[in-house]
């Protein structure tokens, strides 16, 4: 069996000052990293992880290495597992994007580019290049393993789809928030899903 755990990342600089981030590189606030290091602690106590893959942005893989120190394990960056290119949209305030880049019914299509960014069939191509190589080196050999991929929410959506083999066009959206995680239990049989969006190690006083 390959558990799997989908983590996004703490609280990041842009979620304070009201900016867009996609590909805009911003770091955790220091709530952030006591999030991650409550997550931390809870895998800790409660799974053991064997491998971790991060996306190279910043808030990720700060957390993934905050996870990654509590294991004595070293994240591995993947390309694959960044936020939604969203162009000339990432560093921008809500109200700077607004103004600049009003939004436009051709922004609703699959196959429309946000502007100096990606398409969701870009999006979910490359999600699923990703998906297929994992499928790839852990599911074919009945490996006994727990992997954490710590990522992006939109990210973890389009994962939920990838895994799930959902349609792209499928109004189908996962809610994570600041270091929640989302569990399957993948074996021949099929896919299990065992928890979404948790959040139980913010709650725990002693974690």
């Amino acid at each position: 069996m390959i558990r799997l755990i989908l983590v996004r990342h703490g609280q990041s600089v842009a979620d304070i000052e009201g900016k867009h981030e996609g590909r805009a590189d911003f770091p955790l606030t220091e709530l952030g990293v006591k999030q991650s290091e409550k997550l931390a602690n809870y895998f800790s106590v409660y799974y053991g992880i064997d491998q971790i893959y991060c996306s190279p942005l910043m808030r990720a893989k700060q957390t993934a290495m905050i996870i990654g120190k509590k294991f004595m394990i070293e994240p591995e960056e993947v390309e694959e597992l960044m936020e939604m290119d969203n162009g000339l949209l990432a560093g921008l305030t809500f109200k700077e994007a607004e103004e600049k880049f009003p939004i436009t019914d051709q922004w609703k299509k699959i196959y429309y580019p946000l502007p100096g960014g990606e398409s969701v069939i870009d999006f979910r191509m490359r999600i699923e290049k990703f998906w297929h190589k994992f499928k790839d080196k852990y599911l074919t050999y009945g490996q006994q393993k727990t992997i954490c991929i710590v990522a992006h929410g939109g990210t973890i959506s389009m994962l939920y789809k990838g895994i799930l083999g959902l349609p792209i066009d499928t109004k189908f959206k996962v809610p994570t928030f600041d270091t929640g995680f989302h569990i399957f239990e993948i074996t021949e049989e099929g896919i299990v899903l065992i928890k979404a969006n948790c959040l139980e190690h913010l709650l725990m006083e002693k974690i």
